[in-house]
């Protein structure tokens, strides 16, 4: 009986670890195609405090006016949990996000500009109940952005460790990524 359990875990794995696989490749093909069809930034004066003026404190900085102040109508928007393309699914989504959440700060390390782009090094401090537990989590990321001539987001791709930050706080997910972290 073990052994058959064992099988059927091992075919659901592998099925599950396909279709991941298949996932991941069209999302960043999908990720190097946009870069290549959107314009380089342009130069802004500030883009750490442009950036703050709505993950600074998400709590008062995620409302309509806010999100339609930093991004254009149509952008590239990656925080690896979703991907979006339009302002009103944007705006939904970090209005419900800062509803779901008691806290959350971003504190600008460091910013850097390439030719293309803008690079800004962050901590992050999510505070949040999962299953009735209290989490306070903190984690490092950095922000790709480009900026249009209007001085507005067209491009925002996040790059941060989802498990440290978010996914190892939750119930049973949370022990099996902290099992396999700590056994590498």
């Amino acid at each position: 009986m073990k052994i058959i359990l064992a099988i059927i875990l091992v075919f659901i794995l592998t099925s599950c670890a396909t279709s991941d696989k298949t996932m991941l490749n069209e999302r960043v093909d999908n990720y190097l195609d946009v870069i290549e069809s959107i314009d380089n930034t342009k130069e802004i004066s500030d883009p750490a405090k442009r950036f703050t003026s709505l993950f600074g404190d998400l709590k008062k900085g995620a409302n309509e006016n806010t999100i339609k102040q930093l991004y254009a109508a149509d952008f590239y928007f990656n925080d690896t949990f979703k991907t979006i393309k339009n302002i009103d699914e944007l705006v939904s989504y970090m209005e419900e996000t800062s509803k779901a959440v008691d806290v959350t700060t971003v504190d600008i390390l460091d910013v850097s500009k390439s030719q293309t782009d803008y690079y800004l090094r962050w901590v992050m401090h999510m505070q949040f109940t999962a299953k009735g537990k209290k989490v306070d989590s903190r984690s490092i990321g950095v922000t790709q952005i480009r900026f249009n001539e209007q001085g507005k987001v067209i491009l925002h791709q996040d790059y941060w460790d989802g498990a440290e930050g978010f996914y190892q706080h939750l119930p049973f997910v949370g022990y099996i990524i902290r099992k396999v972290r700590d056994s590498l």
